[in-house]
């Protein structure tokens, strides 16, 4: 009989266990609803080329640093993306917020413990007998199942994973905007480390022009046809000559020791450098509709989870203050010898049931929800604030590229001029018709002008990439893993 009733109040506390679990169908608080995208049909103030054109809904190649046409380029943002540590951080974050999302989910079900305890006591003639048995000194062995649930009737613990998910999700956002940001970084620095490398050549070549033109108005000085004034000032811009070539030397080196920490090397570690001739401008550049920006960029989609976990947590502070319920079942055996704990004489077993309600807490959970309310205000207004500095990003990059792209043209414009000034100036010294300074001087010119064409080709070439990633870098879910 009864083992009977054991086995009957142990099916009710299974049968309890899974009402309770039928009971979590709702959840206090509000509901999520994602912030709606802003209604604009421009990102400048008024219409830009790359918005206009017939590439503006195509999708962004997730692998857009192809477009450069530099295989070195490539070997090195694969490097980046593949060593960096900084990624091997984000990617720990995630496994980390994806692990406390399943430790939270585990709270659904029933937690399951077992126990065994042996004892020997004595407790004496006033308290005797303990158990069955007359003598005051005894052995104990126990053992039990132990099955406690507390169900999510209101919700509060599905609130509290739909945080959590939020958290994971936003993580997993950081991970991919992180892995743009890395490709546009080592893009930078590898076409400025390979700028700066001409640059050094071009400025060795001026000095050697400027050393000569030197020698000549020294020579010119000492026949008496030049001043001293003249020599004063020759010597000066030699001397600004060669002052230009440790300076650049070092912002090459300093860029080199970027390029390689991106890549998770050491800077004494060699890397196969792309020169600036293999890098090339894309044919095509992206182009995006304003409406859909918000749903291309992680950063934005980082704030709206923040917005999501925010919205949860209300529902959390709201499931604090209202009633928790509590189903523990137990049951086991008790005995003074191993062999003989689970008889059916030695059955243990029991069952409770509870119900908690939060009467004063000194005003603690009431300022908990307020918080939490402050929190999602708080949590929508940053993400206004990512959607406003994401269009800002992308119109800053339109008008960077506009501008810089006829700079660089009038650039390449004042190079061709000064190389046939140059070319001219040589023709006509070798036919005596022109002095040799003047060669030299037109040499250093056209050599000059090739520096900061280089250099507007490099601020244009980067201003291509920044829009790449203001434009998401071509992220979607489902290419994350490509």
């Amino acid at each position: 009989m009864k083992t009977f009733k054991s086995r009957h109040s142990l099916r009710f506390v299974f049968l309890s266990l899974l009402l309770g679990l039928g009971l979590v169908a709702c959840a206090v608080g509000p509901d999520f609803k994602t912030p709606p995208a802003p209604k604009a049909t421009s990102f400048t103030r008024e219409p830009n080329i790359l918005e206009s054109g017939s590439n503006a809904s195509m999708a962004i190649d997730s692998q857009w640093w192809l477009a450069y046409g530099s295989s070195e380029l490539d070997r090195l943002v694969e490097l980046a993306l593949e060593h960096n540590p900084n990624i091997d951080v984000a990617i720990a974050n995630l496994t980390i917020a994806k692990q406390n999302v399943i430790a939270q989910q585990g709270f659904f079900f029933p937690q399951v413990g077992a126990g065994y305890v042996a004892s020997r006591q004595n407790v004496g003639a006033t308290l005797a007998p303990a158990i069955n048995t007359t003598n005051s000194v005894y052995n104990l062995q126990t053992a039990q199942l132990t099955v406690g649930f507390t169900p999510d009737i209101f919700g509060g613990n599905r609130r509290q994973v739909e945080s959590l998910m939020a958290a994971a999700s936003a993580q997993q956002y950081q991970l991919d905007a992180l892995r743009i940001t890395m490709a546009t970084n080592v893009i930078a620095t590898a076409v400025q480390e390979a700028v700066l490398r001409e640059q050094i050549k071009l400025a060795q070549a001026s000095v050697e022009a400027s050393r000569a033109q030197l020698a000549h108005t020294r020579l010119m000085a000492q026949k008496g046809y030049l001043s001293d004034l003249d020599m004063a000032n020759q010597e000066a811009a030699y001397a600004q000559a060669i002052a230009q070539i440790p300076a650049l030397r070092k912002y090459r080196e300093q860029a080199l020791d970027l390029l390689s920490v991106l890549c998770g090397k050491l800077p004494s570690e060699q890397l196969l450098l792309p020169n600036l001739d293999s890098i090339h401008i894309p044919d095509r550049l992206p182009a995006s509709i304003p409406s859909n920006l918000v749903g291309q960029r992680p950063d934005v989609k980082i704030a709206e989870e923040f917005v999501r976990a925010s919205n949860a947590q209300i529902g959390v502070a709201i499931s604090n203050m209202i009633p928790q319920f509590s189903i523990v079942g137990i049951v086991g055996g008790s005995a003074e010898v191993f062999s003989q704990l689970f008889n059916g004489s030695n059955n243990i077993w029991g069952i409770a049931a509870g119900v908690g309600q939060p009467i004063f807490a000194g005003g603690t959970l009431l300022a908990r929800k307020r918080a939490a309310e402050a929190g999602l205000d708080a949590s929508v207004a940053q993400y206004r604030s990512t959607v406003l500095t994401a269009f800002q990003n992308v119109a800053d990059t339109l008008y960077a590229i506009e501008n810089d792209g006829q700079i660089y043209q009038a650039a390449r414009a004042g190079t061709n001029s000064y190389q046939k000034v140059f070319q001219k100036s040589e023709l006509q010294f070798q036919n005596g018709y022109a002095p040799e300074p003047a060669v030299l001087m037109a040499k250093q010119q056209y050599l000059q002008s090739k520096i900061n064409e280089i250099q507007a080709f490099s601020t244009y070439l980067g201003d291509t990439a920044a829009l790449y990633q203001s434009l998401g870098g071509g992220w979607t879910a489902s290419n994350r893993n490509q």
